[in-house]
């Protein structure tokens, strides 16, 4: 299998390479450098070498995730661009999609077969981008995560996760406050890629949830980080509500269910408990 990974430098686009060498396939990472996703002749210079399979994980998102013009130019454009040539390939496009597709209103996780309706700019630009995407061609596959963590971060957010973010505060002393009424479903980045790489074997088309099995509260998933690391926080709970005015739409519930995952025999990834802990472990041994 020869897999060109756009957006190699971000956490899903590093594992992504990672799982594709550890699967002895053929891969060529582009980081954000190598190519501009909403630009037609970038991208057909960039993928000029024979591929089957293109990964896109280039994502605009962070502080300025409510900037329409930046957001839907890399996550709605930019999908469709790299779509189109995957088709005009005869190649598979593999594209990275969010829970903020979602409105957050549910109370049970939700399926792939759930009409997006989301709130933010981000999860409109995400929601016209898998639009975009299923409209180039057939051959696709939507990968939908939540809350990406792994070793080193998010490259759009200064190199950090929510993960790292707790574990430097807590060891620098200070006093931590998070939101336990904003329940989701946290994915790690090896485990998220590993699957990827897993439904691609089979065969598998359409719309993938691929979060790390089980749900938690941000409070929740950040008193597991501190009692596997074995550390003492002055951790205490908040609500969305106590959050800065003027942030972004976040969904309260945004849990994501695996019935695509089930469908093509594709085991879950594992409870995202345990994934912390792997995570841990691989962050003592650096």
């Amino acid at each position: 299998m020869r897999v060109v990974v756009v957006g190699a430098t971000g956490q899903f686009g590093r594992a992504m390479v990672a799982a594709c060498r550890e699967a002895s396939w053929q891969v060529l990472p582009l980081g954000h450098e190598a190519v501009e996703v909403a630009d037609r002749a970038s991208v057909a210079g960039a993928l000029e070498a024979p591929y089957d399979v293109v990964v896109n994980a280039t994502v605009w998102h962070g502080p300025a995730q409510e900037d329409p013009v930046m957001a839907l130019r890399v996550n709605a454009l930019g999908a469709r661009v790299v779509a189109d040539h995957a088709a005009s390939r005869g190649a598979t496009c593999v594209t990275v999609s969010t829970d903020y597709v979602f409105d957050g209103d549910a109370t049970c996780p939700y399926d792939e077969t759930v009409t997006p309706a989301p709130r933010s700019v981000y999860g409109i630009s995400k929601a016209t981008g898998e639009a975009l995407v299923r409209a180039s061609t057939a051959d696709h596959l939507i990968v939908r995560v939540a809350s990406l963590f792994d070793i080193g971060g998010s490259r759009a957010k200064g190199g950090t996760s929510f993960v790292a973010t707790m574990l430097a505060n807590a060891r620098a002393g200070k006093p931590l406050r998070v939101v336990n009424d904003q329940v989701h479903s946290p994915s790690y980045a090896p485990d998220a890629a590993a699957t990827t790489v897993a439904l691609l074997r089979r065969g598998a088309r359409g719309i993938a949830h691929v979060t790390n099995a089980g749900w938690c509260s941000w409070f929740e998933m950040a008193a597991a980080v501190f009692e596997e690391a074995g550390i003492g926080a002055d951790l205490a709970p908040s609500s969305l509500k106590d959050l800065p005015a003027g942030g972004p739409p976040r969904p309260r519930y945004s849990v994501l269910a695996h019935g695509a995952l089930r469908r093509h025999g594709v085991p879950s990834p594992r409870p995202w408990r345990e994934a912390i802990r792997d995570y841990l472990t691989r962050e003592a041994q650096r």
